[in-house]
C-alpha cells in the first residue's frame, strides 16, 4: 500500500510539473519577452509599492478571518500566531506542488498548538473556502453592474463557478442531503471508518454564526485589498483598465490556481496573460502585471521563511 501511495505521488507531482511547463511555454510562446522586461525597467515603483503594502497588511486581515475561525473551534491560539502562519504558509505555498501547498503546513503547525487536528484542517478549509466564495460573490456583483466589459465566455464562467461554489455550500451545510447522497455512493462508511475525516465533517457544523459573520466581514475586506492591489500593479506596468475589470477577473484567475500545478507556477501567469489580453491590455502588460504580483508573493515568501527560521531557532533553544 505504500509503495502504491509513494508511486501515485510521484505520478500527481509529474504530473504537477508538467501542467506548470506547459503552462510556462505557453506564455513564453505567447509574449514578447523583451517587451515584458522594458515594462519592468520602465514601472512605476509608487503604485508597486503600495500594492505590496495592502498585501501585507492583507495578511493581518487574513489572520484575523482564520481566528475568527479556529477561536469558535476553541483552539487557544494567539492572532500574532496566526498572522506568522500565513507568513510561514506564503513561503511554502512558492515552493510546494500546487497554490494552496503552505495550507498543509498551516494545518501541521496549528494543530501543534492544542492537537485538535480535525478543527486545524476544518478552519484552514473553511477560510480558503470562505475567501473564494465571497471574492465570487463580488465578482458576480460586478458582472450585474459591468457585463458589457467582458466577453459572454467570462459572464459564464463567472456565473457558473459561483453557482458550483452555492450547491457546494448547500451540500456541506445542508446535512441531511450529503447523508442520503452519502449512502448511495458509499462516502457514510468512509466517513465511519477514518477518524479524522469523520471529525472534520462534525466539526465543519460547529461554527457559531457570529464566527461566520465575522470571517465573512474578514473575507470582503481582504478581498477588496486583493483587488485593489492587483489594479495597483496594473496601473505600475502602465494598464489603462478600469477598476470593475479587475472585480470580475482577479476572481478567476484565484480559481484557477486550484489546477494541480507547482506553487501556482504558469497557472498564474497564463490565466492572466489570457483574461487581460481579452479586455484591452497588451499580452506583455498582462504578464509583466502577473510577474509583478509574483514579486510581491516572493517578498511576502521570504518575510516568512525567516520567520520560520527564527521559529526554529527559538524553539531549539527551549
Amino acid at each position: 500500500m505504500d509503495d502504491r501511495n509513494r508511486r501515485r505521488n510521484r505520478i500527481l507531482n509529474l504530473l504537477k510539473v508538467l501542467v506548470s511547463l506547459g503552462a510556462l511555454i505557453y506564455v513564453v510562446r505567447r509574449v514578447d519577452l523583451a517587451q515584458v522586461l522594458q515594462l519592468f525597467q520602465e514601472m512605476d515603483w509608487g503604485p508597486f509599492l503600495a500594492a505590496l503594502l495592502l498585501f501585507l497588511s492583507g495578511s493581518l486581515v487574513r489572520a484575523y478571518r482564520w481566528g475568527a475561525l479556529v477561536w469558535s473551534l476553541d483552539v487557544s491560539v494567539s492572532w500574532w500566531r496566526l498572522v506568522m502562519l500565513y507568513f510561514v504558509g506564503s513561503f511554502f505555498s512558492l515552493f510546494l506542488p500546487t497554490g494552496v501547498g503552505g495550507d498543509a503546513v498551516k494545518m501541521y503547525e496549528l494543530s501543534r498548538n492544542d492537537h485538535k487536528v480535525s478543527a486545524a484542517i476544518s478552519s484552514v478549509v473553511v477560510d480558503r473556502f470562505l475567501g473564494l466564495f465571497v471574492l465570487f460573490a463580488m465578482a458576480l456583483l460586478a458582472l450585474l453592474m459591468g457585463h458589457r466589459l467582458i466577453q459572454p465566455q467570462v459572464q459564464l464562467l463567472i456565473a457558473g463557478i459561483f453557482s458550483a461554489i452555492v450547491v457546494l455550500v448547500a451540500l456541506v451545510w445542508q446535512r441531511s442531503w450529503l447523508e442520503r447522497w452519502g449512502r448511495r455512493f458509499g462516502l457514510d462508511r468512509l466517513l465511519g471508518r477514518i477518524k479524522v475525516l469523520r471529525e472534520l465533517y462534525e466539526s465543519l457544523h460547529l461554527y457559531r454564526p457570529t464566527a461566520l459573520l465575522y470571517a465573512t466581514l474578514a473575507s470582503i475586506v481582504w478581498n477588496l485589498i486583493l483587488i485593489l492591489g492587483y489594479y495597483l500593479l496594473g496601473r505600475a506596468v502602465g494598464i489603462e483598465l478600469s477598476a470593475w475589470y479587475y472585480f470580475l477577473l482577479v476572481p478567476i484567475i484565484s480559481a484557477l490556481l486550484m489546477i494541480p500545478s507547482v506553487g501556482g507556477l504558469g497557472i498564474r501567469e497564463g490565466g492572466t496573460v489570457l483574461l487581460f489580453s481579452q479586455v484591452g491590455a497588451s499580452e506583455h502588460q498582462a504578464l509583466a502585471l502577473a510577474l509583478a504580483y509574483d514579486l510581491t508573493l516572493l517578498v511576502i515568501a521570504l518575510i516568512g521563511a525567516g520567520t520560520y527560521i527564527i521559529q526554529g531557532v527559538w524553539e531549539a533553544q527551549q
